[in-house]
């Protein structure tokens, strides 16, 4: 599952970096380096609405499943391999004996005053 919502997520990244970049309508498109401006492929009202609700579904696809690798990353079944074998050499060693306390050294007496 969790690899699934990777590879969705992903998908959908690049769809809206291809979505935005190259289908945007403005005069300076990725589109006018083919010999014509962005508005002349998607002249019709109609185009230019459907490529915003495209943009529009995927950029909410794209925040449920960051909604989801959150909470699926956060639970203990993904946790790393190292924090675990941290944990577990931690555990196996046993904790370190208390030293015996020592006396605080006397102070040396004061010198006489004259």
């Amino acid at each position: 599952m969790y690899t699934l919502i990777i590879t969705l997520h992903v998908a959908l990244a690049i769809i809206l970096i291809i979505s935005i970049l190259v289908f945007q309508t403005s005069k300076g498109s990725a589109l006018s380096m083919f010999g014509g401006g962005g508005d002349a492929l998607f002249n019709a009202a109609s185009g230019t609405s459907f490529i915003k609700k495209f943009t529009a579904v995927c950029a909410g696809m794209f925040a449920v499943t960051s909604l989801l690798l959150t909470i699926y990353g956060s639970s203990n079944r993904f946790r790393s391999k190292a924090i675990e074998s941290m944990q577990q050499e931690m555990q196996r060693q046993p904790a370190p004996a208390a030293a015996p306390a020592q006396p605080a050294p006397a102070a040396p007496a004061a010198p006489a005053k004259k």
